[in-house]
């Protein structure tokens, strides 16, 4: 969306599926802008309707979906789905991130961080309430989201391998992967996935999102444990040998740990598949053209982990020149207290830069 605002054309690679309809819609949000009165008259007439009877969640999306919306509510924002499947709008994604924004206002479920947590509440605004916030959000914001270029390419997979993209041919990468941090995309928008039928229970979560990511999180490591040796194989000597250090104490503070999390099993998977990413970076850009990235160090466990030093000394070994990582900013005092265990060198957000040879 800022390369739109910037003139600039642009391609982006997000595969998370709900994160890639956001970004459709306001990355090219003239495609679909005409459609809007539509949306809105058919978000008003399901909310009126207020019918869910052919809808069917499963379980797992019944009971968590109960604990963030009023029935009656839920009700109404089903049948506003059902409304828009009816109209051709159901895979609209301006629709779509209409309907997302009005469940945000509807729903009583404050969040914890940024997860929903279902056990603290927050005012919630009725459907129509809602919707007439959103759609007067959205004309404000008219002129920005019918500026620019609307010729953004958005492709629904990981940009570990973009074989949409041919050799030298980019001018800029500008990027910000996941951190290792143990934060769960998915669970952040785990409501938006049961909402919209995308997954139907926690396994399904796994399944269809988790399994799409860079592994940064302990409830993406279903099909990575195995592959340990692999990704530790792929790494350079040096970040290897870091890495080994890591793992070892990540993996003698689980013996004493009562959750006894496998932190220690994210680094190997996190390194190697950033790794790809940055292999691929360097393939498609031109030669001199900037590469720019935003990433965190963190301490699970309390154990020191130096993303940005570690990524920056693979960008060196498989080609970048002109490397250099600095802090930008100290990480919020929430990394280091009560929840978490902080390290001892203090959490920053990291500015990576370097150039294709």
């Amino acid at each position: 969306m800022a390369a739109r605002l910037l003139g600039i054309r642009a391609v982006a690679y997000e595969p998370h599926p709900f994160f890639a309809t956001i970004s459709e819609a306001k990355a090219n949000s003239s495609r679909y802008w005409a459609s809007l009165p539509s949306i809105h008259a058919a978000i008003g007439r399901g909310i009126l309707r207020r019918n869910r009877d052919t809808f069917t969640l499963s379980q797992s999306a019944e009971v968590f979906l109960a604990k963030m919306f009023r029935p009656e509510d839920l009700a109404a924002l089903l049948s506003a789905r059902r409304e828009l499947e009816e109209n051709g709008l159901g895979e609209n994604p301006l629709a779509i991130l209409v309907l997302s924004r009005i469940l945000d206002h509807c729903c009583f479920a404050a969040t914890d961080g940024i997860y929903k947590a279902p056990t603290s509440t927050k005012r919630a605004l009725s459907p129509q309430e809602a919707t007439s916030k959103v759609l007067a959000t959205l004309l404000e914001d008219e002129r920005e989201a019918l500026a620019g270029p609307h010729g953004c390419e958005i492709h629904e997979k990981s940009s570990e391998l973009m074989t949409e993209l041919e050799d030298s041919s980019v001018d800029v990468v500008v990027t910000s992967p996941p951190y290792l941090n143990n934060f769960d995309f998915a669970e952040m928008t785990r409501m938006y996935l049961y909402f919209w039928g995308l997954a139907g229970s926690w396994g399904e979560i796994t399944d269809r999102v988790r399994s799409l990511l860079v592994v940064n999180t302990t409830t993406a490591l279903k099909g990575h444990k195995e592959r340990q040796a692999d990704y530790r194989s792929s790494l350079p000597l040096e970040v290897r040998v870091a890495a080994d250090k890591a793992v070892a104490e990540l993996s003698s503070r689980k013996a004493e740990k009562a959750g006894k999390k496998d932190y220690d099993l994210l680094v190997y998977p996190y390194l190697s598949q950033m790794q790809a990413v940055l292999r691929e970076c360097v393939r498609t850009l031109k030669p001199g053209a900037p590469f720019h990235m935003m990433v965190s160090d963190a301490a699970l466990y309390g154990v020191h982990l130096p993303a940005p030093q570690w990524l920056a000394f693979i960008m060196q070994h498989i080609g970048f020149v002109d490397v250099h990582c600095e802090i930008v900013r100290p990480r919020g005092h929430r990394w280091v207290l009560e929840k978490r265990e902080g390290s001892a060198l203090g959490l920053g957000e990291y500015y990576v830069f370097g150039r294709a040879c």
